[in-house]
């Protein structure tokens, strides 16, 4: 059976990259930002704006996937990169068709970066890292935002972009969260 460093070493290349979800966290933070205070922008710029972001996202957890060692989350790491690559290249590359589907495939998105955040805040208390308690809050919001606009997509453009606004905004918050707690481990594992 492991100990708890046994398993904090698995992610020592994870700490390494501290910056990298820091640095996403803030850029979704940003999106959900520009959702807010330009709620009038059409649907085909934030389909291209999350097209972006989402593919920023998918090169980071392939890059990450691929330098992490098995058994630290490297084939959900991938996964996720490819399927954000897929889904950012969706966006990007036929937005007008994605008009009426925005919100259900942002949502599925939400729900499913919700679900990894609440997994990784798991694993990471399980090998002793304080303050994994946050992130583990806020990718249930993110899981509570994501089913929000999934229940919601026929509402209307209003309420979805503000159930999109506020789901970056706790996406970025839980990335940001997840950069720091990860440099405590990168700390605690020198």
């Amino acid at each position: 059976m492991e100990n708890r460093e046994q398993k904090a070493g698995k992610y020592r290349r994870h700490s390494d990259n501290w910056l990298l979800p820091l640095l996403l966290g803030i850029l979704f933070l940003i999106g959900g930002v520009i959702v807010f205070f330009e709620p009038g922008r059409s649907y085909m710029t934030l389909s291209i704006m999350f097209g972006i972001a989402i593919i920023l996202s998918g090169v980071l957890g392939l890059y990450i996937g691929l330098k992490i060692p098995a058994g630290a989350g490297k084939g959900w790491m991938i996964f996720t990169g490819v399927l954000e690559l897929i889904l950012g290249i969706m966006l990007l590359g036929v937005p007008s068709l994605l008009l009426s589907l925005l919100p259900v495939v942002l949502g599925f998105w939400l729900l499913y970066r919700g679900l990894l955040a609440i997994g990784f805040a798991a694993d990471m208390m399980g090998c002793g890292v304080k303050g994994m308690g946050w992130s583990l809050v806020f990718g249930i919001l993110v899981v509570i935002g994501a089913l929000m606009i999934l229940f919601n997509p026929l509402l209307g453009v209003g309420v979805a972009v503000v159930w999109l606004g506020v789901a970056l905004l706790l996406a970025g918050f839980d990335l940001i969260s997840d950069g720091i707690n990860l440099k405590r481990l990168q700390n605690r594992l020198k």
